[in-house]
């Protein structure tokens, strides 16, 4: 991983109120659906709303869900074929029934970590709920943009299914940022472009 800076100078996290973060790959293209935590605080109690993965044209939709420890999620089918969805993942183990038109009960994700879901009829299909339990979470938009509101931390915590660490995590000094800008270099590959990869790690590999 290397960290790419714009300018010379060099101010710490305490100095500014915010940062903008762009994360690249290392052929310089954004990457979007970075998940990025501060580890200050904890969340306090989870937020109401329901989140929700569709599933169109035999995709789920949005690949990568961001949600908070003791959320729920919805999974809706908007295709006209019947899908399964599960996950065999311990942050949260599951399995709908066989379905198409009718609703199916949200799924509560009470522990934090990473649940990777597949479809048992489609197996293409592969999505992926981050559940934080941290207050400052934020998840990179399509030119790979976040911005920081909180600066009382020292280092951000980033997760992406493609990057290549164990785990597919990796923790990032907040050092370098010039005029409230910082770029981000990581190394993530698409698993489709990549003979043989694996697009979850093993923890300790």
């Amino acid at each position: 991983m290397a960290l790419a800076v714009a300018f010379a100078l060099t101010v710490t996290p305490s100095a500014y109120a915010q940062v903008n973060i762009v994360f690249i790959d290392t052929e310089g293209n954004p990457v979007p659906d970075v998940i990025a935590e501060l580890h200050i605080s904890r969340i306090q109690a989870a937020p109401q709303d329901v989140g929700v993965i569709d599933q169109i044209d035999r995709t789920f939709v949005p690949g990568i869900l961001l949600i908070a420890q003791g959320q729920q999620v919805r999974f809706p089918n908007s295709d006209n074929v019947r899908h399964h969805v599960y996950s065999f993942s311990d942050v949260r183990q599951f399995s709908t029934p066989l379905y198409a038109d009718e609703e199916v009960d949200p799924i509560l994700f009470d522990q934090a970590g990473v649940a990777t879901l597949g479809c048992n009829i489609h197996d293409s299909m592969v999505a992926y709920v981050y559940v934080s339990e941290w207050q400052d979470r934020y998840q990179s938009d399509e030119l790979g943009r976040i911005r920081l509101d909180n600066t009382g931390a020292d280092v951000i915590h980033v997760w992406h299914p493609w990057l290549q660490t164990p785990g597919n995590r990796q923790e990032i000094p907040l050092t370098g940022a010039s005029n409230n800008q910082l770029t981000i270099e990581l190394d993530v590959r698409d698993p489709s472009q990549v003979f043989g990869f694996r697009a979850i790690r093993e923890e300790n590999s």
